[in-house]
C-alpha cells in the first residue's frame, strides 16, 4: 500500500523553518540530520514512517523533497539521507549541509503505519534494503515502545556491511528479547549461504516458513528498490500462510515546487543484448542501476551480488553514457568499455548494452 499521492504544483503546502543541529555520518554514502524546528517542534510529531518535505534551493532549481522521519518519540526530527547519485538533494545534505543551516520543511505527513496495528499484540516482519531502512527503522522503534507484547523481525539487505545504515542502533533494538534482526548481504559478508547474495521470492518463502508462525497475528512492512519489494510480495504470496503487507513507495514525492523542471524524473530507453535476442527497456528512471531497472522489466540479467564484487553483471558500452556510483574499496578493475550494471545508472537518453 503505497505511502503518498500524485503530486500537485499548484497546492504549495506550508513550511516551518528548522536549523540544523548535527549532521552525523551514518555510511560513507549516509548522513543523519538532526533539525531543531525551534517552537513548531509540536507541529513535527509524528507517526511512524511518515515523512517531512524539504524546500531547497539547489544551485540549478528549487524543489521539494521528502525524507522519513527516524527519530525516537519526544526528540527532535531527524531524517537520514542516502546520496545515490550525483547532484540533487541527496547529495546537498551529505555534502554540502552543515550545522547551523536552516531549511525550510513541511511537517510530518503519510499514513503507513495504521493505528490499528497497536490494537492487539502483533508479530511485525519487517523488510528493508538499502536507504528503504529509514520507514522500517521508525516502524520497529516504534512497535518495541507501543506494547510490551509486540514482536518485530527485520530481515536488512545490503550490498556489504560498509552499507549498513543504523547498524549500532539496529544492534542496540536486537537486544530486546522481542526482536531480530538478520542482516542479508550482496557480497557474501556474513559468511552464511542463507544470508548471502540477492533476496529472491523463493528465499522469502523459506524465510516465513521459518521465522515466522506462531500465536500472534502477522503484519509484513516493506521498503527498498521496486525489484526488491517485487521479489518480497511474490515470497509473502507464496508461504505457507497468507500475511498481510504494507509497502513504502519512494517513487512519488508528496510535493513538487512549480520551479523544479523534474531532473529526478528523467528517463533512458535501454538497449540490452544478449545471446538469446535483444531486450529494449523503455523510461527507465535515471536513479536505478542498470540490474535494478532488469528486475523491474523482467530481464534476467546475472548476478550474485549488488556491491560490484562478482562481476558477474558486466556489460560491453555500445552507445550512450552512464554514471557510477561512488567508489568502493576493493572493487577489481574492468576492461576499458566494460561496465558492472549493478553499479552504474543511465545518463544519457538512449544507452546500448551488451552481455556476455
Amino acid at each position: 500500500m503505497p505511502s503518498g499521492h500524485t503530486p500537485s504544483p499548484a497546492a504549495l503546502p506550508q513550511t516551518h523553518p528548522c536549523t540544523v543541529r548535527e549532521v552525523r555520518r551514518l555510511t560513507p554514502d549516509s548522513v543523519l540530520v538532526t533539525l531543531d524546528p525551534g517552537d513548531r517542534l509540536d507541529r513535527f510529531r509524528h507517526r511512524p514512517g511518515q515523512r517531512v518535505t524539504f524546500c531547497l534551493d539547489l544551485q540549478d532549481r528549487t524543489c521539494f523533497r521528502s525524507y522519513n522521519l527516524v527519530n525516537p518519540a519526544g526528540k527532535l526530527p531527524q531524517v537520514a539521507v542516502k546520496k545515490v547519485t550525483r547532484g540533487g538533494a541527496a547529495e546537498h545534505f551529505n555534502d554540502v549541509l552543515r550545522i547551523g543551516d536552516v531549511l525550510n520543511v513541511v511537517p510530518p505527513e503519510g499514513t503507513l503505519y495504521s493505528e490499528q496495528i497497536d490494537r492487539q499484540a502483533r508479530h511485525l516482519i519487517l523488510f528493508a534494503a538499502g536507504s528503504g531502512i529509514t520507514p522500517i527503522f521508525s516502524i520497529a522503534q516504534h512497535a518495541l515502545r507501543a506494547r510490551p507484547d509486540h514482536h518485530v523481525t527485520l530481515f536488512y539487505a545490503n550490498s556489504s556491511t560498509r552499507d549498513i545504515m543504523f547498524a549500532k542502533e539496529l544492534e542496540a533494538l536486537a537486544n530486546s528479547a522481542r526482536m531480530e534482526v538478520f542482516h542479508i548481504l550482496g557480497d557474501g559478508g556474513t559468511g552464511e549461504d542463507d544470508s548471502s547474495g540477492r533476496l529472491t521470492g523463493p528465499r522469502v518463502a523459506k524465510l516465513m516458513n521459518q521465522y515466522g508462525g506462531g500465536d500472534l497475528p502477522e503484519h509484513a512492512f516493506l521498503s527498498g528498490p521496486q525489484g526488491f519489494m517485487e521479489a518480497v510480495e511474490a515470497g509473502l504470496q507464496t508461504a505457507q500462510r497468507p500475511i498481510a503487507y504494507s509497502r513504502y513507495s519512494f517513487i512519488h514525492q508528496p510535493h513538487l515546487h512549480p520551479a523544479d523542471p523534474g531532473v529526478d524524473t528523467l528517463t533512458s530507453t535501454v538497449t540490452v543484448q544478449t545471446k538469446a535476442g535483444t531486450k529494449v527497456l523503455e523510461e527507465v528512471p535515471r536513479h536505478l542501476t542498470l540490474l535494478e531497472a532488469a528486475d523491474q522489466a523482467g530481464v534476467d540479467m546475472p548476478a550474485d551480488c549488488r556491491s560490484g564484487i562478482c562481476h558477474r553483471c558486466k556489460a560491453r558500452l555500445v552507445a550512450g553514457r552512464t554514471v557510477a556510483k561512488p567508489d568502493q574499496a576493493g572493487k577489481k578493475s574492468l576492461p576499458t568499455g566494460w561496465i558492472l550494471c549493478c553499479q552504474e545508472r543511465p545518463a544519457s537518453g538512449q544507452l546500448d548494452i551488451e552481455l556476455p
